[in-house]
Parts: C-alpha cells; structure tokens; sequence
C-alpha cells in the first residue's frame, strides 16, 4: 500500500513537474513562490491594518503574526526532522528545477504550511474573498511542485497543517478576546421608568 501511495505520489509529481514544463510557467512559478517578491505589499497590508483596521485589524495582524510563525517554524524545525524526507530534485533522475535545488527536507512544505494558515486566517475576516484567498494558496503549492521541490504530498501535509495552526490560532484569538473585559459605554440617567419627567405647567 505504502509504495502504491508513493507511486502514485511521484506520477503526479512527473506530470505537474515535467508535462506542464514551459518557459512562462517557468518564470510564472518561480515568481509567485518566492516570498521576497511580495514583502512590499504584505508589509503594507499589515501597516494598514494597524493604522486603519481599529481593533478587528490589530488583532487580524496578530494572528497572521503569530500563525505563520507557528506553522513556519513547526514544519520547517520540528516535523521536517522527523520525516527527513528527501526532495524530489535531489531523490529522483531528470527532474526539472527552474528555480534551482534546496537541500532542506520535503515534507510538509512550508511554503504551503505558511499559505494554508494564513490564507485561512484571512479568509475568515473577509469571507466574500475566500475564494481569492484559495487560489493564491493553490497556486503556491502548486509552484513548489512545478520547481521540483515537493511532492503533492508535500504540499497537502502542509495545507493541513497550516489550517490546524490557522484554526487554533483563530479560535483561540476568540476567546481571548471574548474573555477580555468590555468597554461600557455611559448612558443618560433616567427615571425608574426609563424616560426623563418632564416638568408638568401650573395653570
């Protein structure tokens, strides 16, 4: 069963990997999986949460903080250690890598660890762009197997772990803040019945 699942593993991979081989998809994936590329508008997006978003925003940013940091640093140090599974680029013969080889371990991907989490988070606070917020994690989990740096396997294990980091984050955000005193708001005095007496005129 075990080498049935990994056959079909690395069909799939050959496929994504070598049939879809273009220079555009090459340049196209190479672009979206690198995270340097898009450092100006994360950072401005999060800038602007802060400064325009009220509460709701900061506390999005901190959960966007604190889950990609969680599900980064656990696929990347802790399960990836366990697993020492070696990528395809450097397990497997003829293997296209556009955006050259890594020597780290394959599974679970980060990158799509990062994006399940994140993307989760996000899709959570701006529910009519869900589907946005699934194709750009789609679309870089499928960039790490076109480069010939993760199996599918690779990428789906990523997938789920970044959205159980993003769903305790979430959840755990919640009640947090359920838990947090809340601000009271001062209201007018009224009389027992609930509206102000009016002075009655003397005839």
């Amino acid at each position: 069963m075990e080498s049935f699942l990994y056959s079909m593993d690395v069909a799939v991979f050959r496929w994504i990997n070598e049939s879809w081989s273009s220079p555009f998809l090459d340049s196209f994936f190479s672009f979206i999986t690198d995270i340097q590329h898009f450092w100006i508008l994360i950072a401005a997006l999060l800038a602007y949460w802060l400064w325009k978003g009220g509460e709701k925003g900061r506390w999005l940013v901190l959960s966007l903080v604190l889950a990609v940091l969680i599900s980064d640093q656990t696929a990347s140090h802790v399960v990836k250690g366990i697993v020492e599974r070696v990528r395809p680029c450097n397990a497997l013969d003829g293997v296209l890598t556009p955006a050259g080889k890594s020597g780290a371990y394959s599974f679970p991907s980060s990158h799509a660890a990062n994006m399940g989490s994140s993307m989760f988070l996000l899709s959570m606070v701006f529910r009519p762009l869900t589907w946005l917020f699934v194709l750009i994690a789609l679309l870089v989990g499928l960039s790490r197997i076109y480069l010939g740096l993760h199996y599918p396997s690779d990428v789906l294990g990523g997938y789920a772990l970044g959205l159980l980091v993003g769903f305790s984050v979430w959840w755990g955000v919640e009640k947090v803040k359920y838990y947090l005193p809340k601000q009271t708001v001062a209201t007018p005095a009224v009389s027992p019945k609930g509206r102000k007496k009016r002075a009655r005129k003397k005839r």
